[in-house]
This record gives structure tokens, sequence and C-alpha cells, in this order.
């Protein structure tokens, strides 16, 4: 593992992660309580409030995803923003996709609002961590 590669997956992971929560705080969050795929009373039961998440899973989840966006990318061999971006929007779209209409499908945690207004803000937050990813990649070369 090269120090680039260690660098591109902890960028990886900033810009996923950021994205992320912007999309929920700015407009995923009032669609979700807008469109709840089940009561509220049930709701509260499947979904911790902020309070009680925990610290490690989150930034756990939040480093695996940054790395593995990182290793799809180096294995692409993008090494600039632009091809990054070409190959993250790809991965993006099929991974969400299949992610947020597998849910959909087998369990109640979305509904299909939900779940089309989640795709395009995951898959967006992916293909820019990957754009980042492959830079910083490409700067191993320089």
């Amino acid at each position: 593992m090269s120090k680039h590669f260690i660098l591109s997956g902890l960028a990886a992971t900033v810009v996923n992660l950021l994205m992320n929560a912007g999309a929920y705080f700015l407009f995923l969050k009032d669609v979700f309580e807008a469109n709840p795929p089940v009561s509220a009373a049930f709701y509260e039961q499947l979904v911790r409030p902020p309070g009680q998440l925990i610290g490690w899973a989150m930034a756990a989840t939040s480093l695996t995803m940054g790395f593995f966006i990182a290793t799809v990318i180096q294995w692409s061999g993008a090494r600039t923003f632009v091809s990054g971006l070409k190959k993250g929007v790809i991965v993006g779209v099929l991974f969400w996709s299949s992610v947020n209409f597998g849910l959909y499908a087998s369990s109640n945690h979305f509904s299909q609002t939900g779940v089309l207004a989640d795709l395009p803000c995951s898959a967006l937050a992916m293909t820019m961590a990957a754009a980042v990813a492959a830079w910083v990649l490409g700067k191993e070369n320089r």
C-alpha cells in the first residue's frame, strides 16, 4: 500500500462523508420525513436518534467506503479528476442502484420516493469521492 493510496482513501472518505451528510441535512431528511415507509412509532424503533449513534461504527463505515472507492479507482487506472469522475459516475450509479432498489424490494427502510431521492445524492457523493481519489492517486506519478 503506497502513501498515495492511503491518502486517496482518506480523501475519498472525507469527500463522501461530507457530501452524504450535506445531502441528508439539506434535502433527504425532509424527503424521508415526508415519505415514511412505515408508521412513525415503528420507524422510531428502527432508527437510532443522533444522540445514540455508535461513533466507532460510523467511522468504520465511512473509512471502508472511502477505501472501497479508492480501491476501485486504483484498479480502474483513473489518475485525473476527470477520469475519476467518469469511472466514479458508473460505479456510483450501479452501486447505489443496487443498494437502494435492493433495500426497497426487500425491506421497509425506504419508500419509493425516498429511494429515488437518495439514489442521485449517494451516486453524486461517490462520483465526487472517486474523482478526488483519482486526482490524489495521479499525484504519485508526478
